[in-house]
C-alpha cells in the first residue's frame, strides 16, 4: 500500500510538472500573439490571469459546478451505455443486429439533433447530458468491442482448464479488458465533451461555462471572457490528469 502511494504521488508530481512547462509555453505564445495582434480583442495573459479571482463575485463557480455536473453526467451515462453495447455486440448474435445499426448512426452528425433533443427534453439539464452521451457513446462502444475482441483466446483458454465458469471468465478477463478500452478513450472523449458543453451551454441555460464565455463576449468583455476559457481549461486538465491516475492504477497489469 505504501508503495502505491508513493507511486501515485509520484505520478501526480510528474504530471504536475508537465502542466506547469505546458502552462509556461502556452502563456509565452500567448503573450507573443497578444504583442503582434495588438487590439483589444486579445488582453494580456498577465491582465487575464488577474482577472480570475473577481469572477467569484460572478458566480464563476456556480457556472463551474453545472458544467462538471453535466460533462460528468455525460461521460458516465456514455461509459456505462458504451460498455454494455461494446461488450453485447462481439456476441455473434447481438453483432447481427449491432453493427448495422453502428455502422450506420456513427456518421450521423449528432449535432444536428440538438434542436429535436430540446424539443423533446426540455431545455433543462437532460438535453445537454444526452447530447453529450449521443456524441461519445459511438467512439466507446466501437472500442470496447474491438478490445474485447482482441482478447488473446489462451487467455480464456487457461481459465477453462483450471474450471473457471461464464461468470468468473466474464469478471476476471472480459471485463478488465472492456474497462482498459474505455480508459484508453476516456481521454479523447474528455475532451469531445467539453467542447461540445461548450456548444450546447449557449442555448436555453442561465448557468455553465458556455454560457458564461459567450455571454462576456457579447458584452464585448474580451478580459472576463478569456478567464472564463482559462478556467475551463483548468478543468479540462484536472480531468485529464484523474483519468491518466486511473489509467496507470489500474492498467499497470497490461504493460508489466
Amino acid at each position: 500500500m505504501h508503495i502505491k502511494q508513493q507511486y501515485i504521488k509520484s505520478l501526480l508530481l510528474n504530471k504536475l510538472k508537465a502542466f506547469i512547462i505546458g502552462f509556461a509555453m502556452l502563456n509565452t505564445l500567448w503573450y507573443l500573439a497578444y504583442i503582434i495582434i495588438d487590439r483589444i480583442v486579445m488582453p494580456s495573459p498577465l491582465v487575464v490571469m488577474q482577472e480570475i479571482p473577481n469572477l467569484f463575485s460572478l458566480n464563476i463557480h456556480l457556472h463551474f459546478a453545472h458544467s462538471l455536473y453535466r460533462i460528468l453526467a455525460g461521460l458516465f451515462f456514455a461509459m456505462l451505455i458504451g460498455l454494455i453495447m461494446g461488450i453485447l455486440a462481439t456476441n455473434k448474435t447481438c453483432s447481427k443486429i449491432l453493427n448495422p445499426f453502428i455502422y450506420f448512426t456513427y456518421p450521423i452528425p449528432r449535432v444536428a439533433f440538438l434542436p429535436v433533443i430540446m424539443l423533446v427534453f426540455g431545455l433543462r439539464d437532460m438535453s445537454k447530458i444526452i447530447m453529450i452521451v449521443l456524441v461519445i457513446v459511438f467512439p466507446v462502444i466501437i472500442v470496447v468491442r474491438d478490445t474485447v475482441k482482441d482478447i488473446p483466446k489462451e487467455t480464456y483458454n487457461s481459465l477453462i482448464c483450471l474450471g473457471a465458469s461464464k461468470l468468473q471468465m466474464f469478471l476476471t478477463v472480459t471485463l478488465p479488458w472492456a474497462f482498459s478500452g474505455i480508459l484508453s478513450t476516456l481521454r479523447i472523449s474528455l475532451g469531445t465533451s467539453i467542447a461540445i458543453l461548450f456548444f450546447v451551454e449557449t442555448y436555453g441555460t442561465s448557468y455553465g461555462m458556455g454560457f458564461f464565455i459567450l455571454d462576456m463576449w457579447q458584452r464585448i468583455n474580451y478580459v472576463r471572457m478569456f478567464a472564463g476559457i482559462v478556467v475551463l481549461s483548468f478543468a479540462g486538465f484536472i480531468l485529464f490528469m484523474v483519468v491518466d491516475v486511473l489509467e496507470e492504477v489500474f492498467l499497470r497489469w497490461k504493460r508489466d
